[in-house]
């Protein structure tokens, strides 16, 4: 009777195991064809990140050219305003010339006429005193009363032609020097017109230049303009993307509570036959597997790297709370026993499939992360979940951050 019963406990126990590796191969399938997913979403999302970055730097060094073209331009529009304010500069002092040419022009037409009129008086006077008063002049002088009187009349005359020779002199002297003074600013006016010419085309050159600049300012803006529109198409495409990674989360996070569930069925179908054979057998009950966490210097290195890709920019609890899920698993019986095992598991840990746990691990974790770690590690949790998930994915559980732990 008890070997019969024996056989039948046997055999279901047998089913059970059987049942459960069946449940067991399905949900590792299940979760591997989520995890591939979600290692091609993140894969993706990684590569539109690395585009978008690069056609950030690229409005960065656009906007840079944008900036020193800007700079140009002002040193340009500098020049031109130097420049105009030259070229006015020398229309005035050219309308100055003009007007002292004129007005000299006026001088020396003065001067000109006072010396013929000088000239005509003169030859007036000396055709009176040698041609028509000849007589009347010696009979001037004969009829002095004395030598004095007679000298005093001779000397008049001679004086009257030495004044008028010495201001004719002086007339033909004022007009050469007006001449030579129109002269002179005429010459400055030329001068002046040539520098005039010179600023004109310096100006025209500026011009130019500034035309030129401005053209490729808005050139660049162009460009700037269609860099930052394909930013904006990553951006959407990445929202997009994580948008469904969120979706593959969420997926994810009720596979893994539905194994969890059945597991848990499965245990405790498993415990129901094993304390039914307890008489029969006289054997110890199943262990459940987990108790105490050992670690070493590789493991904390490990749980802190994961703890820095999944939860890095999260609060310190948020921080503490993953590493608590990652013992909490070791301890479960459910997953493997080592820190290791339940990091490398397949289908956990989106970042050990993706790559950046590597490099995370590589580079080191922050003090933070590495400070959580190490209070898990050392038996202290905040928590008794075996999952998480992103809290936007709908799954209830404890909320910390942007992470719901259940």
């Amino acid at each position: 009777m008890k070997k019969r019963f024996f056989k039948k406990s046997f055999f279901r126990k047998t089913v059970c195991i059987a049942v459960f590796l069946l449940l067991a191969a399905s949900w590792d399938a299940a979760a591997s064809q989520t995890n591939d997913k979600l290692k091609a979403a993140g894969k993706k999302i990684d590569e539109l990140e690395d585009q978008m970055e690069g056609a950030q730097e690229k409005i960065g060094e656009l906007r840079e050219e944008e900036g020193n073209l800007k700079g140009e331009l002002a040193g340009f529009n500098s020049q031109l305003a130097e420049v105009s304010a030259q070229i006015n500069d020398l229309e005035a002092q050219i309308g100055e010339k003009k007007t002292a040419i004129k007005k000299t022009g006026k001088e020396l037409e003065k001067a000109v006429n006072t010396k013929e009129e000088q000239y005509e008086s003169m030859k007036l006077r000396i055709r009176f005193i040698y041609e028509s008063g000849g007589a009347d002049l010696a009979a001037a002088l004969l009829g002095s009363n004395s030598l004095a009187e007679f000298l005093n009349k001779a000397e008049y005359v001679v004086e009257i032609n030495r004044y008028d020779r010495r201001m004719l002199q002086n007339y033909e002297e004022t007009c050469r020097q007006i001449s030579q003074k129109k002269k002179d600013l005429q010459t400055e006016k030329k001068e002046l017109t040539a520098m005039q010419e010179t600023m004109e085309q310096r100006k025209e050159e500026v011009n130019g230049l500034i035309a030129k600049t401005q053209a490729s300012i808005q050139a660049k803006q162009n460009e700037i303009s269609n860099a930052q529109e394909t930013v904006n198409e990553y951006e959407a495409q990445i929202q997009k993307m994580k948008a469904y990674e969120e979706e593959l989360e969420r997926k994810k996070a009720e596979e893994a509570k539905k194994r969890a569930a059945e597991q848990k069925k499965a245990a405790e179908q498993q415990k129901r036959e094993s304390e039914k054979n307890k008489g029969s057998k006289g054997s110890e009950p199943v262990p459940s597997g987990g108790g105490s966490v050992t670690s070493n210097a590789s493991d904390l290195a490990m749980l802190a790297a994961l703890v820095e890709c999944e939860a890095g920019g999260e609060s310190y609890e948020g921080q503490w709370a993953v590493a608590s899920v990652v013992v909490n698993r070791v301890r479960s019986g459910s997953f493997p026993n080592t820190i290791s095992g339940v990091i490398y598991q397949g289908g956990q840990f989106s970042p050990v499939a993706s790559g950046r746990f590597a490099m995370a691990l590589a580079r080191g974790a922050s003090k933070s992360c590495t400070q959580a770690a190490n209070a898990a590690l050392s038996g202290s949790v905040n928590l008794n979940c075996l999952y998480f998930c992103r809290a936007s994915s709908g799954v209830s559980g404890t909320v910390i951050g942007n992470h719901v732990f259940y």
